[in-house]
């Protein structure tokens, strides 16, 4: 089996022993030292955790072409003259780790972007189908070194895509950013989306990365913003039934009970989505929730500033709420 070209951001224990960073005399010594020194019950043990492990990967026709090997395996091609000599800048504000990854992580090529792809997959196909033949009884360890070698190179190849591609992550997650989102915490959440889109992309479609990715971080972000919603608003009243969102609703009809309950659901998750004075004031000024009604000059008392002042936290948490329900086709709720 011919040496393969090795991409990582660090050595991890595998590569330590079989990278390409000691040089191949030394990497050499090394794996003859490990073959002498084989354990038949070591290598069933590994054998089987190798077998315990998942390793999926998304197929091509050329995976099948012993003539193809070659130019899958080969270097990634060369940075363009733009890649070398433009650097993006990173937005203003930007925090000191995220504005790190403007330079720490040049974007792709598409051509790169593929090469990396289909390596990935071709390495992950390979030590898929090693394993297919292994039977921990009798494993050999050159196979389990084979399988391995080809699984730690994967692993790097899929780091420097998700590298590549962390700075869109951030500019996703800074879009739509509400006064109750966390900018690490998004990043976070789409830094995990990214992972698995880098997983399941299918790059012989043609498409964009970016583009799938994008969709998929968008739709997660979303998803975990309005999780968050509800959670906030079954505590935002500090009580458990948040439906008695206005002191009128006590004389809804039975028959209008899921209609009411499901337009004051709204309600509260769109409060929950307005700052904390903003929430506070509109809960004192209309008695949301039971709670009792207050004039300004007692809730700028409680808040600590003018009457002045509450009435224009209550007129700004009012149009922002205004522009909120223009979404949820409740605006009568607010008129």
């Amino acid at each position: 089996m011919s040496a393969l070209s090795v991409t990582t951001c660090g050595p991890s224990p595998v590569w330590r022993t079989f990278g390409r960073s000691p040089g191949p005399s030394i990497a050499a010594e090394a794996f003859d030292r490990a073959r002498a020194h084989s354990d038949p019950l070591a290598d069933t043990i590994r054998a089987r955790r190798l077998l315990g492990t998942e390793l999926s990967y998304i197929g091509h026709p050329s995976f099948d072409d012993p003539g193809a090997q070659d130019a899958i395996l080969a270097p990634m091609p060369a940075p363009t003259a733009a890649q070398t000599t433009r650097r993006s800048k990173p937005p203003v504000g930007m925090p000191p780790y995220l504005a790190s990854l403007y330079d720490e992580a040049p974007l792709l090529t598409r051509e790169q972007e593929a090469h990396l792809f289909r390596k990935m997959n071709y390495l992950k196909f390979r030590a898929s189908r090693l394993r297919a033949q292994i039977d921990p009884e009798h494993a050999q360890t050159e196979d389990l070194d084979e399988i391995e070698r080809d699984q730690a190179e994967a692993l790097a190849l899929r780091g420097q895509l998700v590298r590549a591609n962390l700075r869109l992550v951030v500019s996703i997650a800074r879009r739509n950013l509400g006064s109750q989102d966390d900018l690490f915490e998004r990043v976070s959440d789409g830094n995990l989306v990214l992972f698995r889109a880098v997983e399941t992309f299918d790059y012989a479609r043609g498409n964009k990365f970016s583009t799938y990715a994008t969709w998929a971080i968008r739709n997660q972000l979303a998803r975990a913003s309005h999780a968050k919603s509800d959670r906030q608003a079954h505590f935002l009243l500090g009580q458990d039934d948040i439906l008695a969102l206005a002191s009128d609703s006590r004389t809804e009809a039975p028959e209008h009970s899921d209609v009411q309950e499901q337009r004051q659901l709204t309600v509260a998750r769109l409060l929950a989505r307005l700052g904390d004075r903003e929430r506070r004031v509109l809960i004192g000024r209309y008695g949301i929730g039971g709670a009792c009604e207050q004039t300004l000059t007692q809730l700028g008392q409680e808040l600590g500033v003018t009457k002045e002042r509450v009435r224009q936290i209550e007129a700004r948490a009012q149009e922002k709420l205004r522009g909120l329900a223009r979404d949820h086709e409740i605006v009568a709720l607010l008129a």
